[in-house]
């Protein structure tokens, strides 16, 4: 699922509502059963940098492996950070993609908030898509906690080396394979006790989350700009 498509979805939504079409969206759950759940992605890394000063092209350079995040994006962490006053406090969990730009803006964006008994765990399932592109692909799990092994939690994390990514290769990761990785993710929180989570991942992986498994409102569907944040209610 690309961004050219979901830029186009909200195009024809807004027309929608110039038009003055009635669209009605709501839903329910019951709140003894709901998690709340605040989805963010990472902030400006290099490669989206580049890409906008030379094309998405750029996704393919070696030299953006595993990206990181730009000065730019830092600066962006700091806004999300002084949203994060009222919400840190509440929060039970925090889940991050083992990428390094998503890892970082969970870390500039929330340690200071979040209460220092909440655990911080590193997802594989929640990176981003992968395949032919190695801004994508993860470093090792060695490295990533020589980096960031004070906080984050790599136990859950099956492969030292990206065997996923290193496997896919030339070939791009399907929708089908990212709602595989989503339908992991809610196993993986439907029976945590936790019920106020913080999840830092990726554009592709929330626009195939919100459009083609969850029932949500355009609001949440519509295309994750870097570092944004929105909270949810969830029943899993």
């Amino acid at each position: 699922m690309s961004e050219q498509w979901a830029r186009q979805k909200e195009a024809e939504r807004a027309k929608q509502i110039e038009d003055g079409l009635p669209i009605w969206e709501a839903c329910a759950v019951l709140v003894s059963k709901a998690k709340v759940v605040h989805f963010v992605r990472h902030a400006q890394a290099t490669h989206n940098e580049a890409a906008v000063e030379k094309g998405r092209s750029v996704y393919k350079d070696p030299a953006f492996h595993d990206a990181r995040l730009t000065d730019f994006g830092k600066q962006q962490c700091e806004t999300l950070k002084g949203g994060a006053t009222s919400v840190g406090p509440q929060v039970e969990l925090v889940l991050t993609s083992p990428c390094t730009r998503a890892t970082e803006t969970a870390l500039l964006s929330f340690q200071d908030h979040v209460p220092p008994v909440v655990k911080w765990y590193a997802l594989e399932c929640l990176r981003e898509k992968s395949g032919q592109h190695p801004c994508d692909n993860r470093r090792s799990v060695s490295e990533l906690k020589s980096d960031f092994g004070h906080t984050i939690d790599y136990s859950f994390m099956e492969d030292d080396e990206d065997v996923y990514g290193e496997t896919l290769g030339e070939n791009r990761e399907t929708d089908e394979m990212i709602i595989a990785r989503a339908h992991e993710f809610f196993a993986w929180i439907k029976d945590r006790p936790e019920t106020n989570i913080v999840v830092v991942t990726h554009s592709a992986f929330l626009s195939v989350l919100f459009n083609q498994i969850v029932k949500c409102s355009f609001d949440m569907s519509k295309w994750f700009e870097n570092c944004e944040m929105r909270t949810a209610h969830f029943t899993v």
